[in-house]
Protein backbone atom coordinates (compact mmCIF):
# COMPACT_ATOMS: atom_id res chain seq x y z
CA UNK A 1 0.00 0.00 0.00
CA UNK A 2 1.22 3.49 -0.83
CA UNK A 3 2.37 5.33 2.30
CA UNK A 4 -0.12 7.93 3.54
CA UNK A 5 1.13 11.40 4.42
CA UNK A 6 -0.60 12.72 7.53
CA UNK A 7 -1.06 16.51 7.46
CA UNK A 8 -2.36 18.73 10.28
CA UNK A 9 -3.27 22.39 9.76
CA UNK A 10 -4.09 25.47 11.79
CA UNK A 11 -4.08 29.23 11.39
CA UNK A 12 -3.55 32.46 13.34
CA UNK A 13 -4.83 36.01 12.95
CA UNK A 14 -8.11 34.90 11.43
CA UNK A 15 -10.73 37.65 11.04
CA UNK A 16 -12.90 35.99 8.41
CA UNK A 17 -13.78 38.18 5.41
CA UNK A 18 -12.84 41.35 7.34
CA UNK A 19 -9.28 41.99 6.18
CA UNK A 20 -9.11 45.54 7.55
CA UNK A 21 -9.20 44.70 11.27
CA UNK A 22 -6.64 47.17 12.61
CA UNK A 23 -5.43 44.96 15.46
CA UNK A 24 -4.92 41.89 13.25
CA UNK A 25 -2.87 42.99 10.25
CA UNK A 26 -1.52 39.55 9.38
CA UNK A 27 -2.89 36.08 8.79
CA UNK A 28 -0.82 32.90 8.89
CA UNK A 29 -1.62 29.32 7.88
CA UNK A 30 0.59 26.40 8.88
CA UNK A 31 0.68 22.68 8.29
CA UNK A 32 2.88 19.89 9.63
CA UNK A 33 3.48 16.37 8.30
CA UNK A 34 3.78 14.66 11.68
CA UNK A 35 1.48 11.89 13.02
CA UNK A 36 -0.30 12.51 16.33
CA UNK A 37 1.71 9.94 18.38
CA UNK A 38 5.01 11.50 17.33
CA UNK A 39 3.64 15.00 17.91
CA UNK A 40 2.50 13.99 21.40
CA UNK A 41 5.96 12.61 22.28
CA UNK A 42 7.63 15.72 20.89
CA UNK A 43 5.44 18.10 22.89
CA UNK A 44 5.89 16.09 26.10
CA UNK A 45 9.68 16.01 25.69
CA UNK A 46 9.96 19.73 25.03
CA UNK A 47 7.57 20.64 27.84
CA UNK A 48 9.76 18.63 30.21
CA UNK A 49 12.77 20.67 29.13
CA UNK A 50 10.95 24.02 29.45
CA UNK A 51 7.97 23.65 31.83
CA UNK A 52 5.14 26.12 31.25
CA UNK A 53 1.78 26.45 32.99
CA UNK A 54 -0.70 26.15 30.15
CA UNK A 55 -2.80 23.11 29.21
CA UNK A 56 -2.48 23.83 25.47
CA UNK A 57 0.56 25.57 24.00
CA UNK A 58 -0.21 29.04 22.61
CA UNK A 59 2.50 30.90 20.72
CA UNK A 60 1.32 34.40 21.68
CA UNK A 61 1.87 33.60 25.37
CA UNK A 62 5.03 31.56 24.84
CA UNK A 63 6.70 34.32 22.82
CA UNK A 64 6.28 36.72 25.75
CA UNK A 65 8.86 34.90 27.92
CA UNK A 66 12.44 33.69 27.48
CA UNK A 67 11.51 30.16 28.49
CA UNK A 68 8.56 30.15 26.14
CA UNK A 69 10.75 31.24 23.22
CA UNK A 70 13.22 28.45 23.99
CA UNK A 71 10.34 25.98 24.02
CA UNK A 72 9.15 27.19 20.63
CA UNK A 73 12.65 27.00 19.16
CA UNK A 74 13.00 23.40 20.38
CA UNK A 75 9.68 22.49 18.79
CA UNK A 76 10.70 24.10 15.49
CA UNK A 77 13.96 22.15 15.52
CA UNK A 78 12.05 18.92 16.11
CA UNK A 79 9.79 19.71 13.12
CA UNK A 80 12.57 20.91 10.81
CA UNK A 81 11.72 20.19 7.18
CA UNK A 82 8.28 18.84 8.06
CA UNK A 83 6.20 22.01 8.21
CA UNK A 84 5.27 24.90 5.96
CA UNK A 85 3.74 28.29 6.79
CA UNK A 86 2.03 30.94 4.64
CA UNK A 87 2.22 34.62 5.60
CA UNK A 88 -0.40 37.13 4.47
CA UNK A 89 -0.46 40.90 4.74
CA UNK A 90 -4.25 41.23 4.90
CA UNK A 91 -4.44 44.66 3.30
CA UNK A 92 -2.31 43.50 0.37
CA UNK A 93 -4.43 40.36 0.07
CA UNK A 94 -7.54 42.54 -0.10
CA UNK A 95 -5.89 44.65 -2.80
CA UNK A 96 -5.20 41.40 -4.66
CA UNK A 97 -8.89 40.53 -4.49
CA UNK A 98 -9.46 43.99 -5.98
CA UNK A 99 -7.81 42.87 -9.19
CA UNK A 100 -9.70 39.57 -9.22
CA UNK A 101 -13.15 41.10 -8.73
CA UNK A 102 -12.76 44.43 -10.57
CA UNK A 103 -10.38 43.75 -13.48
CA UNK A 104 -10.85 40.05 -14.07
CA UNK A 105 -14.62 40.22 -14.74
CA UNK A 106 -13.84 42.42 -17.74
CA UNK A 107 -11.24 39.91 -19.00
CA UNK A 108 -13.02 36.78 -17.81
CA UNK A 109 -12.87 35.11 -21.24
CA UNK A 110 -9.11 35.43 -21.59
CA UNK A 111 -7.16 37.02 -18.70
CA UNK A 112 -3.93 35.16 -19.40
CA UNK A 113 -1.99 38.06 -20.89
CA UNK A 114 -2.60 40.25 -17.84
CA UNK A 115 -1.42 37.51 -15.51
CA UNK A 116 1.62 36.77 -17.67
CA UNK A 117 2.57 40.44 -17.52
CA UNK A 118 2.03 40.55 -13.73
CA UNK A 119 -0.60 43.25 -13.98
CA UNK A 120 -2.45 41.54 -11.10
CA UNK A 121 0.56 42.03 -8.81
CA UNK A 122 1.07 45.61 -10.06
CA UNK A 123 -2.56 46.56 -9.33
CA UNK A 124 -2.42 44.94 -5.89
CA UNK A 125 0.79 46.75 -4.88
CA UNK A 126 -0.36 50.00 -6.52
CA UNK A 127 -3.54 49.90 -4.46
CA UNK A 128 -1.64 48.88 -1.31
CA UNK A 129 0.69 51.87 -1.63
CA UNK A 130 -2.13 54.38 -1.96
CA UNK A 131 -4.00 52.96 1.04
CA UNK A 132 -1.38 54.62 3.25
CA UNK A 133 -2.06 58.06 1.74
CA UNK A 134 -3.63 59.83 4.71
CA UNK A 135 -4.46 62.94 2.67
CA UNK A 136 -6.91 61.19 0.34
CA UNK A 137 -9.89 58.87 0.47
CA UNK A 138 -8.00 56.05 -1.24
CA UNK A 139 -8.36 53.87 1.84
CA UNK A 140 -12.05 54.64 1.87
CA UNK A 141 -12.23 53.06 -1.57
CA UNK A 142 -10.82 49.74 -0.39
CA UNK A 143 -13.10 49.81 2.65
CA UNK A 144 -16.07 50.26 0.34
CA UNK A 145 -14.78 47.48 -1.90
CA UNK A 146 -14.64 45.08 1.03
CA UNK A 147 -18.20 45.95 2.02
CA UNK A 148 -19.37 45.59 -1.58
CA UNK A 149 -17.82 42.13 -1.83
CA UNK A 150 -19.73 41.07 1.28
CA UNK A 151 -23.10 42.43 0.10
CA UNK A 152 -22.67 42.54 -3.72
CA UNK A 153 -24.61 45.82 -3.57
CA UNK A 154 -22.91 48.49 -5.75
CA UNK A 155 -24.54 51.18 -3.61
CA UNK A 156 -22.02 50.23 -0.92
CA UNK A 157 -19.11 51.35 -3.13
CA UNK A 158 -19.82 54.86 -4.48
CA UNK A 159 -16.11 55.50 -5.10
CA UNK A 160 -16.14 52.61 -7.56
CA UNK A 161 -19.54 52.77 -9.19
CA UNK A 162 -21.23 56.15 -8.68
CA UNK A 163 -21.33 59.01 -11.16
CA UNK A 164 -20.33 61.65 -10.43
CA UNK A 165 -17.82 59.87 -8.25
CA UNK A 166 -16.73 61.49 -4.96
CA UNK A 167 -13.25 63.04 -5.33
CA UNK A 168 -10.38 61.19 -3.68
CA UNK A 169 -8.37 64.33 -2.98
CA UNK A 170 -9.80 67.40 -1.23
CA UNK A 171 -7.85 69.73 -3.52
CA UNK A 172 -9.88 68.55 -6.49
CA UNK A 173 -6.81 67.38 -8.43
CA UNK A 174 -6.91 63.87 -9.85
CA UNK A 175 -5.37 61.38 -7.45
CA UNK A 176 -3.18 58.64 -9.00
CA UNK A 177 -5.57 55.97 -7.74
CA UNK A 178 -8.29 57.52 -9.89
CA UNK A 179 -6.84 55.48 -12.77
CA UNK A 180 -8.17 52.35 -11.12
CA UNK A 181 -11.52 53.93 -10.25
CA UNK A 182 -12.05 55.11 -13.84
CA UNK A 183 -11.66 51.51 -14.98
CA UNK A 184 -14.19 50.30 -12.40
CA UNK A 185 -16.78 52.88 -13.34
CA UNK A 186 -16.31 52.51 -17.10
CA UNK A 187 -16.98 48.78 -16.97
CA UNK A 188 -19.29 48.89 -13.95
CA UNK A 189 -22.17 46.98 -15.53
CA UNK A 190 -19.94 44.06 -16.54
CA UNK A 191 -18.25 43.99 -13.13
CA UNK A 192 -21.48 44.17 -11.14
CA UNK A 193 -23.19 41.49 -13.24
CA UNK A 194 -20.28 39.09 -12.98
CA UNK A 195 -19.83 39.49 -9.21
CA UNK A 196 -23.57 39.07 -8.62
CA UNK A 197 -23.16 35.44 -9.71
CA UNK A 198 -21.03 34.75 -6.63
CA UNK A 199 -24.21 34.44 -4.57
CA UNK A 200 -25.05 31.19 -6.33
CA UNK A 201 -21.63 30.08 -7.60
CA UNK A 202 -19.84 29.91 -4.25
CA UNK A 203 -20.48 27.89 -1.07
CA UNK A 204 -22.60 29.57 1.61
CA UNK A 205 -23.75 32.18 -0.91
CA UNK A 206 -20.28 33.67 -1.16
CA UNK A 207 -20.24 34.52 2.56
CA UNK A 208 -16.52 33.71 2.81
CA UNK A 209 -15.43 35.26 -0.51
CA UNK A 210 -12.57 37.29 0.99
CA UNK A 211 -11.55 34.76 3.64
CA UNK A 212 -7.89 33.67 3.42
CA UNK A 213 -8.25 30.24 5.05
CA UNK A 214 -9.23 28.56 1.79
CA UNK A 215 -6.27 30.11 -0.02
CA UNK A 216 -3.92 28.84 2.68
CA UNK A 217 -5.30 25.31 2.72
CA UNK A 218 -5.35 25.05 -1.09
CA UNK A 219 -1.70 26.11 -1.33
CA UNK A 220 -0.64 23.64 1.36
CA UNK A 221 -2.52 20.75 -0.23
CA UNK A 222 -0.59 21.42 -3.43
CA UNK A 223 2.68 21.62 -1.50
CA UNK A 224 2.25 18.28 0.25
CA UNK A 225 0.59 16.71 -2.77
CA UNK A 226 3.84 17.15 -4.71
CA UNK A 227 5.24 14.22 -2.69
CA UNK A 228 2.93 11.94 -4.67
CA UNK A 229 1.43 10.27 -1.61
CA UNK A 230 -2.25 10.19 -0.58
CA UNK A 231 -2.95 12.85 2.06
CA UNK A 232 -4.80 12.36 5.32
CA UNK A 233 -5.63 15.94 6.33
CA UNK A 234 -6.86 17.34 9.63
CA UNK A 235 -7.75 20.95 10.29
CA UNK A 236 -8.85 22.76 13.41
CA UNK A 237 -12.59 23.45 13.22
CA UNK A 238 -13.21 26.28 10.73
CA UNK A 239 -16.55 27.31 9.22
CA UNK A 240 -14.98 28.81 6.07
CA UNK A 241 -12.90 25.70 5.40
CA UNK A 242 -15.75 23.33 6.17
CA UNK A 243 -17.93 25.13 3.62
CA UNK A 244 -15.37 24.91 0.81
CA UNK A 245 -13.49 21.67 1.58
CA UNK A 246 -15.76 19.50 -0.62
CA UNK A 247 -14.65 21.57 -3.64
CA UNK A 248 -10.96 20.80 -3.00
CA UNK A 249 -10.72 17.73 -5.20
CA UNK A 250 -7.08 18.09 -6.26
CA UNK A 251 -7.86 17.27 -9.90
CA UNK A 252 -9.15 19.16 -12.92
CA UNK A 253 -12.54 19.55 -11.25
CA UNK A 254 -10.94 21.67 -8.54
CA UNK A 255 -11.90 25.37 -9.05
CA UNK A 256 -8.51 26.60 -7.83
CA UNK A 257 -6.63 24.34 -10.19
CA UNK A 258 -8.83 25.41 -13.11
CA UNK A 259 -8.08 29.06 -12.30
CA UNK A 260 -4.37 28.33 -12.04
CA UNK A 261 -4.40 26.64 -15.44
CA UNK A 262 -6.24 29.63 -16.88
CA UNK A 263 -3.44 31.85 -15.56
CA UNK A 264 -0.81 29.41 -16.85
CA UNK A 265 0.52 28.64 -13.40
CA UNK A 266 4.01 27.15 -13.98
CA UNK A 267 4.08 24.66 -11.10
CA UNK A 268 2.74 21.12 -10.95
CA UNK A 269 -0.58 21.18 -9.13
CA UNK A 270 -2.86 18.64 -7.52
CA UNK A 271 -3.11 16.12 -4.70
CA UNK A 272 -4.91 12.93 -3.72
CA UNK A 273 -6.91 12.66 -0.51
CA UNK A 274 -6.92 9.34 1.34
CA UNK A 275 -10.29 10.40 2.80
CA UNK A 276 -12.31 13.63 3.16
CA UNK A 277 -10.64 16.38 5.18
CA UNK A 278 -11.32 16.00 8.92
CA UNK A 279 -12.20 18.98 11.13
CA UNK A 280 -11.21 18.33 14.73
CA UNK A 281 -10.70 19.92 18.14
CA UNK A 282 -7.01 20.78 18.41
CA UNK A 283 -7.04 19.89 22.12
CA UNK A 284 -7.40 16.23 21.16
CA UNK A 285 -4.83 16.24 18.35
CA UNK A 286 -1.20 17.09 19.22
CA UNK A 287 -0.17 17.50 15.57
CA UNK A 288 -2.79 20.22 15.10
CA UNK A 289 -1.38 21.85 18.24
CA UNK A 290 2.05 21.88 16.59
CA UNK A 291 0.55 23.55 13.51
CA UNK A 292 -1.10 26.08 15.82
CA UNK A 293 2.26 26.87 17.46
CA UNK A 294 3.91 27.33 14.06
CA UNK A 295 1.12 29.58 12.76
CA UNK A 296 0.97 31.57 16.02
CA UNK A 297 4.74 32.02 16.16
CA UNK A 298 4.86 33.23 12.55
CA UNK A 299 2.03 35.68 13.29
CA UNK A 300 3.85 37.11 16.32
CA UNK A 301 7.13 37.35 14.44
CA UNK A 302 5.75 39.15 11.40
CA UNK A 303 3.59 41.46 13.53
CA UNK A 304 6.59 42.47 15.63
CA UNK A 305 8.88 42.78 12.63
CA UNK A 306 10.98 39.71 13.53
CA UNK A 307 12.29 41.26 16.78
CA UNK A 308 15.86 41.26 18.07
CA UNK A 309 16.64 38.29 20.26
CA UNK A 310 14.55 35.91 18.18
CA UNK A 311 17.00 35.39 15.34
CA UNK A 312 17.03 31.58 15.53
CA UNK A 313 13.24 31.46 15.50
CA UNK A 314 13.18 33.93 12.58
CA UNK A 315 15.63 31.82 10.60
CA UNK A 316 13.69 28.62 11.29
CA UNK A 317 10.38 30.18 10.20
CA UNK A 318 11.97 31.81 7.14
CA UNK A 319 13.25 28.45 5.89
CA UNK A 320 9.67 27.16 5.81
CA UNK A 321 7.72 30.08 4.30
CA UNK A 322 5.43 29.01 1.46
CA UNK A 323 6.05 30.69 -1.90
CA UNK A 324 2.36 31.63 -2.15
CA UNK A 325 2.67 34.02 0.79
CA UNK A 326 1.31 37.50 0.15
CA UNK A 327 3.71 40.19 1.36
CA UNK A 328 4.59 43.65 0.00
CA UNK A 329 7.21 43.80 -2.76
CA UNK A 330 8.03 47.35 -3.83
CA UNK A 331 9.94 46.15 -6.88
CA UNK A 332 6.56 45.31 -8.44
CA UNK A 333 5.73 49.05 -8.62
CA UNK A 334 9.24 50.46 -8.99
CA UNK A 335 9.07 52.40 -12.25
CA UNK A 336 12.78 51.86 -12.76
CA UNK A 337 11.84 48.27 -13.65
CA UNK A 338 10.54 47.42 -17.11
CA UNK A 339 7.55 45.40 -15.91
CA UNK A 340 6.36 48.12 -13.52
CA UNK A 341 6.86 50.97 -16.01
CA UNK A 342 5.01 49.11 -18.75
CA UNK A 343 2.15 48.11 -16.46
CA UNK A 344 1.77 51.72 -15.30
CA UNK A 345 1.21 52.73 -18.91
CA UNK A 346 -1.20 49.84 -19.50
CA UNK A 347 -3.17 50.75 -16.37
CA UNK A 348 -3.68 54.25 -17.72
CA UNK A 349 -4.64 52.91 -21.16
CA UNK A 350 -7.22 50.53 -19.66
CA UNK A 351 -8.81 53.46 -17.80
CA UNK A 352 -9.12 55.39 -21.07
CA UNK A 353 -10.70 52.38 -22.77
CA UNK A 354 -13.19 52.01 -19.95
CA UNK A 355 -14.25 55.64 -20.22
CA UNK A 356 -15.07 55.26 -23.90
CA UNK A 357 -16.60 51.80 -23.38
CA UNK A 358 -13.95 50.40 -25.70
CA UNK A 359 -13.05 46.79 -26.40
CA UNK A 360 -10.79 45.86 -23.46
CA UNK A 361 -8.83 43.36 -25.60
CA UNK A 362 -8.21 45.61 -28.62
CA UNK A 363 -4.49 45.71 -29.53
CA UNK A 364 -3.60 44.98 -25.91
CA UNK A 365 -0.84 42.52 -26.74
CA UNK A 366 0.62 44.87 -29.34
CA UNK A 367 0.62 47.74 -26.88
CA UNK A 368 2.50 45.67 -24.34
CA UNK A 369 5.04 44.72 -27.02
CA UNK A 370 5.58 48.31 -28.16
CA UNK A 371 6.01 49.58 -24.61
CA UNK A 372 8.46 46.82 -23.72
CA UNK A 373 10.58 47.36 -26.83
CA UNK A 374 10.57 51.10 -26.17
CA UNK A 375 11.78 50.52 -22.61
CA UNK A 376 14.60 48.22 -23.75
CA UNK A 377 15.75 50.79 -26.32
CA UNK A 378 15.87 53.48 -23.66
CA UNK A 379 13.37 55.80 -25.35
CA UNK A 380 10.51 54.97 -22.97
CA UNK A 381 9.06 58.04 -21.25
CA UNK A 382 6.17 57.12 -18.98
CA UNK A 383 4.64 60.57 -18.60
CA UNK A 384 5.25 61.42 -22.26
CA UNK A 385 3.66 58.17 -23.44
CA UNK A 386 0.69 58.70 -21.18
CA UNK A 387 0.27 62.22 -22.49
CA UNK A 388 -0.05 60.85 -26.02
CA UNK A 389 -2.93 58.52 -25.16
Amino acid sequence: MTEILQISCDEAGHTGPDLLEKDQRYFTFASVSIPDPEAFDTIQRVRALYPVQMPELKASRLMASRRGRKLILELLKACEGRYIVSLYDKLLALCGWFFEYIYEPVYQHNPRLLYEKNLHRFVAMYAWLWMSDGESNARGTIEQFQKYMRTRDPADAPFLFDSPRPPLSPEGQEHPFETVLRFAYGYRDTIIADNAQLDTALPDGGRWTLDLSASGLWSHLNYWGAAGKPLSVRCDVSKPLQSIAPYFTGDERDPGIRRARMKRHPDALGWRLFKPIDFVDSRNHPAVQLADVVAGTAAVMITQGFPTGCEEISEAISRHVHEHSILPDLDVVNLANRSAAVNALILYDLAKRAERQGDPYENLEQMYRIAEVSWVRGDYNLMGDIGQQ
